[in-house]
């Protein structure tokens, strides 16, 4: 310890500072007319196309902000956008942000099998956003009715297909300032509700710019996603940015690339996309999916950059994506992970372009009992290996807390402070929660991290850290160590710790989901799963759970829910039986068809 303090305060500041071409997301569209291109292209789940010029943009925005204004709608108006990514959902973002009012993008249900939370936080966001209006698509208007008629502001509910041109009741749009809301993104929630990040007109322009200066974004640059538009990556990081940097932006469908992972290199490849972007689970399933018959349709040798983002960096994952690829030009320089927040927009640290991502093995018994990183020894058979994200991108800076709140050292493990242009305002009428979050200007990240030369390595997550024996357990080694086993899904593991009042400390849960039925085939399975995770981490799990696919909790973007899950496993309601999974469908129905007649009733009689 006494060499760490003697090592720099983990204290960065970039000193890029941020310059805007435009004030709001509007004059953003408009700044893209003059150089006639297409920023956005949009594929269908036949890989069909609709470009859309900026013009497209900002005329289907004014329709929409016309039939929104014709029905009343006011400056600073909440309208929830519950759409698919297509041009529907541009043109109700827009339109909303045009007409004066503040879009509130809203996820669809991923299945029927956890409609039951989807629809308590969809309540939760109709009420806390004090929406007047949404506006949807009609298959999921049929699941919904159930939430609309809680008690809530909502007066009108759109689909998306029916707005149409009309003559404006009150010509002319209202001016927005920088510092105006541009829109709330509600975070996923796990085991608390959602909450609403407000997030301003200058915050994402200068995201948008740091993330450009970061990538040296440029108009020859071609972005290929399969990211949904209603979550931040899809939305900040792909659709905004693209724009304001004047790059170009293919959009597919979500479900296209679930179905197909290989649709999404096969559209790198067509399209001659430049950067990607997508969570760390994305990368593993092109790696281990994508046959050799269609890596032999693949070009890679076009992207500069492919981030790994939203979730815990795998090692093994990029190095599995890296080898799987290079035959077909995915360079040893692409991968590139990268750190960042919805309270912070989206994007944070960015490690250098064009160089190789960073890794330091550490000593892993340090690290989880003493809270430092110092090199692991040449004999260290199982270190932890710590990925580098990178250095804060244009107009940010980041520091490390170490205990009692004071100033860490290098090499010392603490939580990871943010402070930022593009910092939220905060959580949307909820204070309480918002000062627990940010302090003289410093967002507190609740993630766990070190800095050595100027470089940031996250290690975990405040919450989730499992404590056992007076040792800190990170439950991303130990997934990843389990996942090894033959039958359990990959991806699919929750690792938590829940109290034990016998022994006076922590015990190590660990949740597998695996296809496996056969009784002795599954104790045979978490034989192996507790024996690899010893091996790997020294510690046994106290409770090895095999559960059915798509037990554990996950947020509409893949990203694991651990605290959920663990909450589920203490309420005995992680697995459902068989004629709960067939009644959730009808009682959903039902109740949403109630609901719409109730809230049809209020709208009538306000």
């Amino acid at each position: 310890m006494a060499e760490i303090q003697k090592l720099p305060f983990a204290h960065l500041k970039s000193p890029d500072q941020i310059r805007l071409h435009c004030g709001n997301l509007i004059e953003m569209l408009e700044k893209r007319l003059s150089d006639g291109t297409a920023p956005l292209t949009f594929l269908d789940r036949s890989n069909n196309e609709t470009h859309k010029t900026a013009e497209d943009l900002l005329e289907g925005a004014r329709v929409f902000a016309t039939f929104l204004k014709n029905r009343g709608l006011k400056k600073g108006d909440k309208v929830i956008v519950l759409l698919l990514t297509s041009e529907y959902f541009t043109n109700s973002f827009f339109g909303t942000i045009m007409a004066g009012g503040i879009p509130v993008p809203a996820s669809p249900p991923m299945t029927f099998g956890d409609i039951s939370k989807y629809l308590n936080n969809l309540r939760h966001i109709l009420k806390n956003s004090q929406a007047r209006y949404m506006i949807t698509f009609p298959r999921i208007r049929k699941v919904i009715g159930s939430a609309l008629a809680d008690d809530n502001d909502l007066e009108e509910l759109i689909l998306a297909r029916d707005v149409v041109a009309e003559e404006p009741k009150f010509p002319g749009f209202p001016s927005i300032d920088p510092d105006d809301p541009a829109f709330f993104q509600y975070t996923s929630g796990t085991t608390n509700l959602p909450k609403g990040v407000v997030l301003t007109h200058r915050a994402l322009l200068s995201n948008a710019y740091g993330i450009g200066r970061g990538l040296a974004i440029s108009g020859k640059d071609v972005g290929v996603s399969w990211l949904p538009l209603f979550h931040d990556m899809g939305l900040i990081g792909g659709m905004i940015s693209a724009i304001f940097n004047q790059a170009r932006l293919v959009s597919m469908m979500p479900e296209a690339f679930v179905m197909d992972p290989a649709s999404w290199l096969k559209n790198v490849t067509k399209y001659r996309g430049t950067v990607v972007v997508a969570p760390n689970f994305a990368y593993h399933l092109c790696a281990n999916r994508v046959s050799d018959e269609d890596l032999l349709k693949l070009d890679l040798s076009t992207l500069k950059v492919a981030l790994n983002g939203a979730e815990p960096i795998d090692l093994k994952t990029m190095e599995l994506f890296e080898r799987k690829f290079a035959p077909v030009g995915f360079s040893d320089k692409v991968n590139f992970p990268v750190y960042g927040m919805a309270e912070n927009c989206l994007a944070a640290t960015f490690p250098q372009l064009g160089r190789r991502f960073e890794v330091e093995p550490v000593d892993r018994v340090r690290l989880e009992t003493e809270g430092t990183a110092v090199d692991a020894g040449r004999d260290d058979s199982f270190p932890f290996q710590a990925v580098s994200v990178g250095f804060p991108i244009a107009g940010q800076e980041l520091k490390i807390s170490g205990q009692n709140g004071e100033p860490a050292r290098e090499r010392q493990v603490g939580e990871i402070l943010i402070k930022s242009p593009s910092l939220m305002q905060g959580y949307y009428h909820n204070e309480e929660e918002t000062a627990k979050v940010i302090e003289d200007g410093w967002l507190h990240t609740g993630d766990l991290g070190f800095v050595h030369q100027k470089r940031l390595f996250i290690t975990g997550r405040a919450k989730e850290m499992i404590i056992k024996r007076g040792r800190n357990y990170y439950p991303y080694d130990i997934e990843r160590a389990a996942s090894e086993v033959k039958g359990v899904r990959k991806g699919c593991l929750a690792a938590f710790a829940i109290p034990n009042g016998e022994t006076g400390t922590e015990d190590l849960v660990l949740v597998c989901e695996t296809r496996e039925t056969e009784e002795q085939r599954k104790q045979q399975i978490e034989k192996a799963v507790a024996s690899e995770v010893l091996g790997a981490v020294g510690a046994k799990p106290d409770h090895v759970l095999l559960v059915p696919p798509r037990s554990i909790p996950k947020t509409s973007s893949g990203k694991l829910q651990r605290l959920l899950c663990r909450q589920r496993y203490l309420d005995g309601t992680l697995v459902k039986g068989v004629t709960e999974r067939w009644l959730t469908p009808v009682k959903t129905l039902v109740g949403s068809f109630v609901g719409h007649q109730r809230f049809r009733l209020r709208a009538r009689n306000p």
